[in-house]
């Protein structure tokens, strides 16, 4: 019994010594660090790559059940953000030394050596300083995130030197645009698309982000809303805000999120409407939160997503914007989804490992949700996921980076001739060029290489042009870009390509195309395009994979 006692009184003195310490944590980082320069090529590749992607939930907007020791001086009912910045203890300090703790540049460099490429990082209104919190539930304790900003930049710059890209997500925002705690209110009330004062202080809050981010190299793009309700007010709320964005930007390209309040269709039709505007629909794709998915065995999840799930995302045609991303999942279902099977583990691996498999071939990107929480479950916590439920790396071209000796092959690579017939386009495979060893020696620099390439191949594949229809040289031009454009990718941290069709609306086809040879055939070079894309993407991974 005394040792009992003794135990117990060590642990309420560890408690204490903690509360202690958060209450009287300064943080080191006060002042906002600037951004990395700009650079547009390197802008371009974040934000058009495939992304291989995680959520940093709960490192700016806290949910209990991820990081329940944020929440123990919290004001009643202890379930959102609003109730640790009213609480006791000194919120300030203890949100200030979570935002420096939680995740740092380890958890960066990790990530990038794993194959990450992407975060997606949910912050609330309130992360942007006391002025964007009045005349709202922050109003009364702003002078907490008085450091809030500072902290987010220095997340950004962080995922900057690991060469990852950042989605900036508004996780909540001014009157809760669904009412769920994840938004930082405790209220239950969803109130944005109901009071206009909500609505236009959401506006103002994307009209900053615009403005601060739209020149930050590593970030790809922000997301307006966090899984909004579904309001008939929603797309109109969509495009004033992307009207925003294109205010505050001056970027064409630059872009938008835009979370499609779980109905699929409808959201898509929105979506692809507003092309060639570089708008992105954003889908969460859970198993856990219906009747349907408690009752349906593990097995049965799994086959789901390799027929149903699989085919629908698919079905879209490649050349046109199909933007459509799985922004947060994870491997958990419920228990009575688990109860039958007699190897729990391998059904859960089978059924994460489907959804993977899914989502990374069949759009430009996912990100699982969360790479931290403090029960580190496999379930929903990446960093136990990963070798587990999850493969062990994510690297679009194989289990590993690509380092110099593959970055010297992939420059060496060609397009292969083309069989160029009115019936028939197709590459020849029995005809592939190289750089010569002289000329490759000429080109150092991967810039100069590449351009040397693209006249290179050019003059060799086009001969003689009079032969060539304006449709034949249309698709012969689309493959020759494609295939430099994969090159392209792979040389900037192995990246691929991953908004196909909108990479074609905003980079490479319409008017250019139709003002450089009277007749050419924008569709044609769109197939073209694509097939040159996968032709090289098969090579690079052929240098990638081979010992």
């Amino acid at each position: 019994m005394l040792t009992f006692l003794l135990f117990l009184f060590t642990v309420r003195a560890l408690c204490q010594n903690t509360s202690n310490n958060q209450s009287d944590y300064q943080t080191p980082y006060t002042s906002v660090e600037p951004f990395a320069p700009y650079d547009p090529i390197r802008a371009s590749v974040f934000r058009y790559r495939q992304q291989q992607s995680v959520n940093l939930g709960s490192w700016f907007v806290q949910e209990q059940w991820m990081v329940p020791s944020v929440f123990e001086c919290a004001a009643e009912p202890r379930i959102a953000e609003v109730d640790i910045a009213n609480g006791g203890c000194n919120p300030r300090a203890i949100l200030e030394e979570h935002w420096d703790t939680f995740i740092t540049q380890q958890d960066f460099s990790y990530l990038a050596s794993i194959g990450i490429n992407t975060v997606r990082l949910p912050i609330g209104y309130w992360s942007l300083g006391p002025n964007f919190a009045e005349d709202t539930p922050f109003a009364n304790v702003s002078s907490v995130y008085e450091n809030a900003w500072t902290h987010v930049v220095r997340a950004i710059n962080m995922a900057e030197v690991s060469n990852i890209a950042v989605i900036v997500d508004l996780h909540g925002a001014p009157g809760s645009q669904n009412g769920q705690p994840h938004s930082g209110i405790s209220s239950g009330q969803a109130e944005l698309f109901t009071n206009s004062t909500y609505q236009e202080k959401t506006l103002q809050v994307v009209q900053y982000l615009a403005s601060e981010l739209c020149f930050v190299p590593n970030v790809a793009g922000i997301q307006i809303l966090n899984e909004p309700e579904d309001s008939p007010e929603l797309t109109n709320f969509y495009t004033l805000a992307t009207n925003v964005v294109r205010s505050a930007c001056s970027l064409p390209d630059f872009p938008v999120y835009l979370h499609d309040a779980f109905d699929l269709i409808r959201f898509e039709n929105y979506v692809s409407a507003k092309a060639p505007d570089f708008s992105v629909q954003d889908h969460h794709s859970y198993y856990v939160y219906t009747p349907q998915d408690d009752v349906e065995p593990a097995d049965n999840h799994t086959t789901d997503v390799q027929t149903t799930v699989t085919a629908q995302l698919a079905s879209a045609d490649v050349t046109l914007p199909h933007n459509l991303i799985i922004g947060e999942w994870s491997c958990a279902l419920t228990p009575d989804s688990m109860k039958n099977e007699s190897d729990p583990q391998q059904a859960r691996r089978e059924f994460c490992m489907a959804q993977y498999a899914a989502y990374t071939q069949d759009t430009p990107g996912n990100s699982f949700w969360s790479y931290k929480k403090e029960d580190c479950d496999p379930d929903w916590c990446f960093l136990n996921a990963v070798n587990n439920s999850l493969p062990s790396s994510f690297f679009p071209y194989g289990s590993g980076p690509i380092n110099s000796a593959h970055s010297h092959l992939i420059q060496l690579l060609e397009p292969e001739a083309l069989i160029l017939s009115s019936s028939k386009l197709v590459p020849r495979r029995d005809q592939i060029s190289f750089i010569s060893n002289e000329a490759s020696s000429r080109y150092r620099h991967r810039s100069h290489a590449i351009a040397h390439r693209r006249q290179y191949s050019r003059d060799s594949i086009s001969s003689p042009p009079s032969t060539l229809s304006p449709e034949m040289e249309s698709y012969q031009d689309g493959y020759q870009e494609g295939f430099v454009t994969a090159q392209k990718f792979a040389l900037y941290d192995g990246s691929k390509l991953g908004f196909v069709g909108q990479y074609l609306w905003t980079g490479t086809i319409g008017a250019s195309v139709s003002s450089r040879r009277p007749g050419a055939s924008s569709y044609l070079y769109r197939q073209g395009f694509v097939q040159g894309l996968r032709d090289a993407e098969e090579k690079i991974s052929e240098i990638v994979r081979s010992p």
